[in-house]
């Protein structure tokens, strides 16, 4: 068989699997094509996400906050960039009472919490890259509960940052060690409790502090969301109402 020939076959082979959800492995040295900003504000995050060891992305539904990170962090995975560990987490409602209520391992417990992250994972370099990474301890899911006295010297994403309480966010940032990154994902107006929330807690820390050449910072509107003009309508349409009752 030709050798232009031998490879459409394999080509046609991949694409039959993915077809059929069934990828379970991309070549070790595929890296996929840089992920690109869609709009200023998401070009800032990608350039403060590249240079500062702490960086706060807070911004609607539909920005591409969860895209832009797990995009950027598996790439560096797997061009060997010196960081060779992604560990995933978020608060979750009740936290370990309501994972202690599903069947399970951690990892089948923490997975639908994550999975918006561990989509794009799977999205970019397939399910068995996020298989394998998981068996491997490349890519670890872990439960708040469980980060209290662990060093970050590698990549940490925090999702859903908005709903970490203050001290919270005080154990998570005390983590940070020399070659640490972390990443930090919310939306300020999905919050589940009252009273001050960790991000809010910790720019304020920031500016007491003048932390800002450590920590970046980015905020984004309703303008900045990419996911589409039905997502866009409808966030829009809840500002719109929050306005109202607010000025009730």
């Amino acid at each position: 068989m030709a050798k232009q020939n031998r490879q459409k076959v394999i080509d046609k082979r991949w694409d039959k699997k993915k077809a059929g959800g069934r990828v379970v492995r991309k070549d070790e040295a595929y890296v996929a094509p840089p992920v690109q900003a869609l709009n200023p504000t998401q070009k800032l995050f990608l350039k403060e996400l590249r240079e500062k060891p702490v960086v706060i992305f807070s911004a609607p539904a539909g920005s591409g906050k969860s895209h832009l990170t797990m995009c950027e962090v598996t790439d560096w995975i797997k061009k060997d960039t010196g960081y060779n560990k992604l560990t995933l987490t978020r608060p979750t409602v009740g936290m370990g009472k309501s994972l202690g209520l599903l069947p399970g391992d951690l990892k089948e417990k923490y997975e639908p919490y994550l999975m918006p992250m561990i989509e794009v994972i799977k999205d970019r370099y397939g399910t068995g890259f996020y298989d394998t990474g998981i068996d491997n301890g490349v890519i670890e899911l872990c439960a708040l509960e469980h980060i209290r006295g662990r060093n970050f010297d590698q990549l940490v994403v925090i999702d859903e940052g908005q709903l970490l309480q203050p001290n919270e966010m005080y154990t998570l940032i005390s983590r940070m060690a020399d070659g640490g990154k972390l990443i930090i994902l919310g939306d300020s107006t999905q919050r589940d409790h009252q009273g001050m929330d960790g991000i809010t807690w910790l720019l304020n820390f920031v500016d007491r502090h003048d932390l800002s050449h450590i920590i970046g910072y980015i905020e984004g509107t309703s303008d900045d969301i990419e996911r589409g003009d039905v997502c866009k309508a409808i966030v829009k349409a809840m500002e719109i109402d929050r306005k109202n009752i607010e000025g009730l």
